[in-house]
């Protein structure tokens, strides 16, 4: 179950900010595409809230990321062409979980 930050989501996306375990934000994901809510971000929601969370090492990914995540997602929000990158690594493993979490 989901938290909304404010009530202003649309139906289907989700807030990168709040989940009832406590989650964060896919900040990389974030600063390459420029927005929390591009639907690209949300498949990659739905596998952190549908898989990742579900079984202990997923979880210790998760917090991991969190730690981590947001000086990087900084310094790619900076850069158009570490934007692009980011962008262009994450495209295929997106298309590949865009099956099941869409």
């Amino acid at each position: 179950m989901m938290m909304w930050s404010n009530d202003f989501v649309e139906k289907g996306e989700r807030d990168e900010m709040f989940t009832e375990r406590g989650g964060g934000g896919c900040f990389i994901a974030t600063a390459a595409f420029g927005t929390p809510f591009a639907e690209d971000i949300n498949i990659l929601r739905k596998w952190r809230d549908d898989w990742l969370l579900m079984n202990r090492l997923g979880m210790i990914f998760v917090n991991f990321y969190y730690k981590l995540s947001p000086p990087i997602a900084n310094n790619i929000r900076k850069s158009s062409t570490k934007r692009y990158w980011t962008r262009k690594l994450l495209t295929p493993f997106i298309k590949i979980l865009s099956g099941k979490y869409k």
